[in-house]
């Protein structure tokens, strides 16, 4: 590949808008739900795959869940995305209007959902 065309590509890349919002993963066959928020959706469904593969999971009852029903028991489903004020983001500070507006976010679906004991994967504050 031509060194500019290589340029051109990293430099879409860098600067486009990626998937940002709230998610879940829901076990499909007993109904739990983990509920969280991400700069990246795509990313962050990845790490969770990741980490759930090798067993590292931060969430121990999840992580059970994975290993004894295996990933085709699970739906990744996103719940609502944040749309970008402009097609490209192109700095950090744009980026941390962004990350100031997920946990109110992730706040409203965890109050929707209650993802909390037979219903989810999360713990009561």
């Amino acid at each position: 590949m031509e060194k500019s065309r290589r340029k051109e590509l990293s430099y879409n890349y860098v600067h486009s808008h990626r998937e940002m919002g709230v998610y879940r993963l829901l076990n499909t066959l007993n109904g739990k739900s983990f509920v969280g928020s991400a700069m990246n959706l795509n990313g962050v469904w990845n790490k969770h795959i990741f980490t759930l593969d090798l067993g590292g999971h931060m969430n121990k009852e999840l992580q059970n869940d994975w290993k004894r029903y295996g990933k085709d028991a699970f739906r990744y489903e996103v719940l609502e995305l944040i749309k970008p004020q402009e097609d490209f983001v192109l700095d950090a500070s744009d980026l941390e209007k962004y990350k100031k507006v997920l946990p109110d976010l992730e706040e409203k679906w965890m109050e929707k959902l209650s993802p909390y004991g037979e219903q989810g994967y999360h713990k009561l504050r």
